[in-house]
């Protein structure tokens, strides 16, 4: 049992250690909202919406899921791509069982799109 409970806080720190290492500056998130002001679309709401999605501040995790389950009930192209966010700061915000729900679904889609190919 305690061979398991250290492997999961091994795999929740490099879980960890690899978002922290994909959070967005200020630059970027700030250039990407301008891009999205200036011209809405779709693809630009999703770019900036993932990006939030690893940002360390909470309310921009939260702004991120909004935006993101908001594309997918939209009908968006990317629809897997915007779960896979939404998981992300969902887990940042410490939602693990909402995150687990995403990842879930996420990992049912990629089962069906191999079943299908």
């Amino acid at each position: 049992m305690g061979t398991t409970k250290n492997a999961q806080k091994q795999a929740k720190a490099e879980l960890d250690d690899k978002l922290t290492l994909a959070q967005p500056n200020r630059e970027i998130l700030e250039e990407l909202a301008i891009a999205c002001a200036k011209s809405p679309s779709p693809d630009n709401t999703f770019q900036y919406a993932f990006c939030l999605s690893k940002s360390s501040e909470p309310s921009e995790l939260r702004y991120a899921v909004t935006i993101l389950d908001g594309l997918v009930k939209e009908g968006y192209e990317h629809q897997v791509d915007c779960m896979y966010g939404a998981a992300c700061a969902l887990y940042l915000l410490g939602e693990y069982d909402k995150a687990r729900v995403s990842y879930s679904i996420l990992f049912d889609e990629a089962l069906n799109i191999n079943l299908v190919l």
